[in-house]
């Protein structure tokens, strides 16, 4: 089983922990998914990977989103291929859209905020030995910490829809 480098789970673990408390502070229902092998079917592990929060929208569902301490290399935001891919088993089995809360702590101010179904189409790159989505961040959706939750969703919503 691969384990992240301590100082790279502190810096997950300090991402999570300010998304919490954006979303505290927002007031919205959210729950955080326990990341325990144990909650995983048999059959599952390895092939899904869980979010980190399920937030719900008031008269309109839920989302899921995974935070991701990130920071921005030639304008692009880089995601793991194969985690990608096993968050959309996720979403397909839970019919639950996923997306990427990516803080880069270097700025605490803001995050960005990235649907899993906007990495589809995206270049493949190399770095080193792992594959990569590289999504420009200007694509992304650049959401202020003094923002709440149902302001940034409304954003979202408009920009998803192109208007």
């Amino acid at each position: 089983m691969f384990r992240l480098p301590a100082a790279l789970k502190a810096k997950g673990e300090e991402a999570e922990a300010s998304f919490r408390a954006w979303l505290n502070q927002s007031g919205v229902a959210f729950m955080y998914v326990e990341q325990s092998p144990m909650n995983v079917p048999d059959r599952l592990r390895g092939r899904i990977k869980r979010p980190d929060y399920l937030v719900g929208i008031p008269h309109a569902g839920m989302m899921a989103f995974d935070v991701k301490a990130k920071s921005i290399y030639d304008e692009q935001l880089l995601f793991e291929v194969g985690e990608v891919d096993k968050l959309a088993c996720f979403e397909a089995f839970f019919h639950m859209t996923v997306n990427f809360a990516c803080l880069d702590l270097e700025e605490p101010d803001h995050f960005y905020w990235v649907p899993l179904r906007a990495l589809i189409g995206c270049p493949i790159e190399r770095r080193g030995k792992v594959r990569v989505f590289a999504f420009p961040v200007a694509h992304a959706l650049k959401v202020e910490m003094t923002d709440s939750f149902l302001e940034a969703y409304g954003r979202f919503s408009l920009k998803s829809l192109g208007i």
